[in-house]
């Protein structure tokens, strides 16, 4: 039996989230949920899904969700799922802050329900060869930076980019850093554009980590 799945958000993410549940054999792209109904029925049209308006319609009509929409809104959104019975997948960050990341947890528990967030460059080809040969790394040195984006200005560097290679190294290391330092500047938003983070582990091991989405080129 396929897996129900609604789209929460029809932006550029949740567009291609919905791409990729309809092209999928194990699960079946049942709505597609947006507050700008004309952009909730542009998609769900594509893909022959179910376009609405909110989500408190969805319980017993699907078994899980996507939520594609602005990190400000993970937690009341995702909180409003959990409670309906609904597994989720969260785009990351999981929420802006940690309160709100270990609230939302703490429902997911308490509901009994799955929450995964997507940290996609876990599954990058390159990240699982990297995974399986280096046994004990002692020095990372990565470079994030992109071109300006009017894209998810409700949350800074850190949460927008630099979230994908924190998560990387945690998972390299399967250690949390004894030591960090930051700094970060604001150009072109009201949040940090370019970040820089050095995060120092017991075992000596040194992860140094530049963002920033205000470049003038794209480097990975």
């Amino acid at each position: 039996m396929k897996l129900r799945l609604a789209v929460i958000g029809a932006g550029q993410f949740g567009r291609n989230h919905c791409r990729v549940v309809h092209e999928s054999q194990r699960a079946d792209l049942c709505a597609v949920v947006d507050t700008d109904p004309t952009r909730s029925a542009e998609v769900a049209a594509l893909y022959g899904a179910l376009p609405m308006a909110g989500i408190r319609d969805l319980a017993g009509k699907v078994d899980a969700a996507i939520v594609a929409v602005p990190t400000t809104a993970h937690e009341e959104v995702g909180a409003t799922l959990l409670a309906a019975g609904i597994d989720l997948l969260v785009e990351k960050p999981i929420t802006p802050d940690l309160s709100s990341a270990t609230r939302l947890i703490e429902t997911a528990e308490r509901h009994g329900r799955i929450l995964q967030v997507g940290h996609l460059e876990r599954f990058n080809p390159a990240v699982v060869e990297l995974e399986r040969r280096a046994t004990l790394p002692l020095f990372f040195e990565i470079h994030r930076l992109n071109l300006f984006s009017p894209r998810s200005l409700d949350v800074d560097v850190v949460l927008d980019l630099m979230i994908h290679d924190v998560d990387i190294v945690l998972s390299l290391t399967h250690a949390e850093p004894q030591e960090i330092r930051a700094a970060g500047v604001s150009i072109l938003s009201e949040k940090v554009d370019i970040a820089n983070v050095r995060f120092q582990f017991l075992n000596g091991c040194v992860a140094n980590f530049t963002a920033s989405r205000v470049s003038t080129e794209r480097v990975r």
